[in-house]
C-alpha cells in the first residue's frame, strides 16, 4: 500500500467491493505465479528439454511475463475507474435534467436523484447512486455530505460540479432549483462544445485511416510493382504482400474502428437489432467466398460450377483482363453480406429519427395543452389524434392503455420493449416520471419539452458536422483503384516490350482482389466514424466496392 497508493482511491471510484490489502495480495500472488513460470520456462530451456533457437523470444518470455502482470493487476482498477467516467460524462447532463424536472415538480434533489435507481438508462449513474447510499449507510453521514465525498472520490469535473454546488446550495440555503436548471444549461452548452471538439477529432481520425489505408496501402503496391521488375532482389515478396492486404490492413481498420468507439459519444442503449441481419448474411457471403474467390486461388479447391463461374460471365460482360474474376467474386460475396445490413439499418435508422422529432414536437404540444387546464394524461389522450410522423403509433397505444387505466409505468416498460433510441427512452422515462411524482406542472413540463428540443438539436449538430468527411473515402479508393490498375497496366505492357515473361493473369490476381477488400473495410471505418454506427458503414462499403470496379472498368478501357 505504501508503494501503490492511488490503488485504494481507484478502488472506490471503480466502485470495486474488495479491500485495497486483500486485492494487492491477490495481484502479489499471481505475479508470484507468472515468475514461478517464468523460471520453470528457463530452467528447461537450460537444460534443452525445450530446443528454442530464438534468443529474443527466450528473454521476452523469461522477463516480461511478471512486470506485466502487477502493472494489469495495479491499472485495472483505474482503467474501470477510466471507464466509468466516460460513461458517466454522457449520463451526468441527462441526469442534471432530471434533477431540474423533478426539483420544478416539486421533489427534492436528493429524493429525485434515488428514484434514477429505478431505470437502467443511466447505468453508470445508477452504480454511483447505490455507492452513495452505502457511504450513507456504513458511516451515518447525512446524505448532503454523502454526495460531497462521492464527488471528490470520482475526478469527473461535471459531476464534481453538480453534487458539490447541490451540496453548498443546501447548505447556504440557496434557491437549489435555479442553481440545477443553470447547471443543466452549462452541461448542455459544454456538451455542444465537446460534439464541435468530437466533429475535429473525427477529421483527424479519418485522416489518418486515410493516409494509412489508402497512401499506405498504393506505397506497398508500388514496392510490390518494382520488386516484380527486379526478380533477384525480391525487396517485397509476395507472402509480405498477401500479408499486407490480407491480415495487416484489415486489422488496422479493426484498430481504428475501437478508437472511434472510445472518442465518440456514445449513449447507453444502442440498437443491436439491426445486426441480426448478419447472421443470415455472413454464412452465406462466407459461402460464396468459398466458390467465388477460393477456387481461382486454390485448384482443387471443391467447388459448384456454376456459381464459380459468375465472375467468369461477369468478367467477359464487362471486357475486363483476365485475373479479374476472384475480384469480382469477392465484390459479389461482400455484397451479398452487406445488402441485408442496409437494409436493416435503413429501416431502424428511419424510425428512430421519426420518432425523437414526433417525440420533441409532442413535448412541446404537450406543455401548450397543459397551460389550457388539461390533466397530463388527458392532455395525452387529446394529443393521440395528431400526426407526429413515426410516434404517432406509439402516442395512440399509449393514449389507449391510459383509457384502459394501465399504469404509467406499464405503459414505458411497453414503449421501452418495441423503441431502443436512448434519447426517446429518457424523454419518456422523465415524462412519466414527472407525472408520478409532481403531477406534471407546467413548469416541470415546460423544462423537459425545453430540454428534449436542445437534446434533439445537439444530434442533428452533430450529424452536420460529421457528414462532410464521407468525401474523403470515395476520393482515396478511386485514386488507389486507379492508380493500381493503371501501373499493372503500364507494367505488362513495358514487359512486354522488353520480351520478358510474365505471369499477367496472377500479378491481376494478386493486385485486383486486394483492392475490394480495402474498399469494403473503408466504408466500414467510414461510416463508423462519421455516423457512429458500424452498421452505417455496410452502406458505404457496398457504394465504394462499386466504384471500385467502375475504377477498374474505366482504367481499363478509357485511361
Amino acid at each position: 500500500m505504501r508503494i501503490f497508493k492511488s490503488v485504494e482511491r481507484d478502488m472506490e471510484a471503480a466502485n470495486i467491493r474488495l479491500h485495497p490489502e486483500v486485492y494487492l495480495s491477490i495481484v502479489g500472488f499471481l505475479t508470484f505465479l507468472t515468475s514461478l513460470f517464468s523460471f520453470s520456462f528457463f530452467l528447461l530451456w537450460f537444460l534443452e528439454i525445450l530446443p528454442l533457437k530464438i534468443p529474443i523470444l527466450v528473454f521476452l518470455v523469461l522477463v516480461l511475463p511478471p512486470p506485466i502482470t502487477l502493472t494489469l493487476g495495479v491499472l485495472i482498477p483505474r482503467l474501470i475507474a477510466s471507464n466509468k467516467i466516460s460513461g458517466l460524462k454522457n449520463e451526468i447532463p441527462y441526469a442534471s435534467m432530471y434533477l431540474s424536472v423533478m426539483t420544478s415538480g416539486g421533489l427534492s434533489p436528493y429524493a429525485s436523484l434515488l428514484r434514477l435507481r429505478n431505470t437502467d438508462l443511466l447505468p453508470r449513474l445508477k452504480e454511483e447512486i447505490n455507492r452513495i447510499i452505502r457511504v450513507t449507510l456504513s458511516t451515518g453521514i447525512d446524505p448532503v455530505s454523502a454526495l460531497a465525498k462521492a464527488a471528490k472520490d470520482l475526478k469527473l469535473k461535471e459531476y464534481s460540479q453538480l453534487l458539490l454546488g447541490y451540496a453548498s446550495t443546501t447548505k447556504t440555503g440557496g434557491d437549489v432549483l435555479h442553481y440545477l436548471y443553470s447547471q443543466t444549461e452549462s452541461m448542455f452548452r459544454r456538451m455542444a462544445l465537446r460534439i464541435k471538439v468530437m466533429g475535429d477529432r473525427m477529421s483527424l481520425l479519418m485522416e489518418g485511416y486515410t493516409i494509412i489505408a489508402i497512401l499506405g496501402a498504393l506505397g506497398i503496391y508500388v514496392m510490390f510493382i518494382i520488386s516484380l521488375s527486379f526478380p533477384k532482389f525480391q525487396a517485397l515478396p509476395p507472402e509480405i504482400f498477401f500479408f499486407f492486404s490480407f491480415i495487416l490492413l484489415p486489422s488496422i481498420s479493426v484498430l481504428f474502428l475501437y478508437l472511434t468507439e472510445t472518442m465518440q459519444i456514445n449513449y447507453p442503449i444502442s440498437q443491436w437489432e439491426t445486426y441480426l441481419a448478419l447472421l443470415g448474411s455472413i454464412p452465406l457471403g462466407v459461402f460464396m467466398m468459398l466458390q467465388m474467390v477460393i477456387p481461382y486461388f486454390v485448384d482443387v479447391f471443391p467447388h459448384i460450377p456454376v456459381l464459380s463461374r459468375i465472375p467468369m460471365f461477369l468478367r467477359e460482360m464487362l471486357a475486363l483482363r483476365e485475373g479479374c474474376e476472384p475480384a469480382l467474386g469477392l465484390a459479389i460475396s461482400l455484397i451479398v453480406v452487406s445488402l441485408p445490413v442496409i437494409v436493416s439499418d435503413r429501416v431502424f435508422s428511419e424510425e428512430e429519427k421519426g420518432i425523437l422529432d414526433g417525440m420533441t414536437r409532442f413535448l412541446r404540444d404537450l406543455v401548450e395543452n397543459r397551460k389550457t387546464g388539461l390533466s397530463p394524461e388527458k392532455s395525452i389522450q387529446l394529443l393521440a389524434e395528431r400526426d407526429y410522423g413515426k410516434f404517432s403509433k406509439y402516442l395512440r397505444l399509449m393514449s389507449a392503455e391510459i383509457s384502459w387505466g394501465i399504469p404509467l409505468r406499464k405503459i414505458f416498460r411497453d414503449f421501452r420493449n418495441r423503441v431502443k433510441n436512448w434519447i426517446c427512452l429518457i424523454n419518456l422515462y422523465l415524462l412519466i416520471d414527472t407525472i408520478e411524482a409532481g403531477g406534471g406542472t407546467e413548469r416541470s413540463l415546460e423544462t423537459l419539452a425545453e430540454f428534449a428540443e436542445e437534446t434533439k438539436n445537439l444530434e442533428y449538430e452533430r450529424r452536420a458536422r460529421l457528414i462532410p468527411l464521407f468525401i474523403v473515402p470515395y476520393m482515396g479508393a478511386v485514386i488507389l483503384t486507379l492508380t493500381t490498375t493503371m501501373l499493372l497496366q503500364l507494367f505488362t505492357s513495358m514487359s512486354s516490350a522488353s520480351g520478358v515473361q510474365i505471369a499477367v493473369k496472377n500479378l491481376t490476381e494478386t493486385l485486383i482482389t486486394p483492392l475490394i477488400l480495402h474498399s469494403f473495410t473503408l466504408g466500414i471505418v467510414s461510416g463508423k466514424i462519421v455516423s457512429g454506427r458500424i452498421s452505417a458503414g455496410f452502406k458505404h462499403a457496398f457504394l465504394l466496392i462499386m466504384l471500385s470496379i467502375v475504377g477498374i472498368y474505366v482504367a481499363t478501357h478509357i485511361l
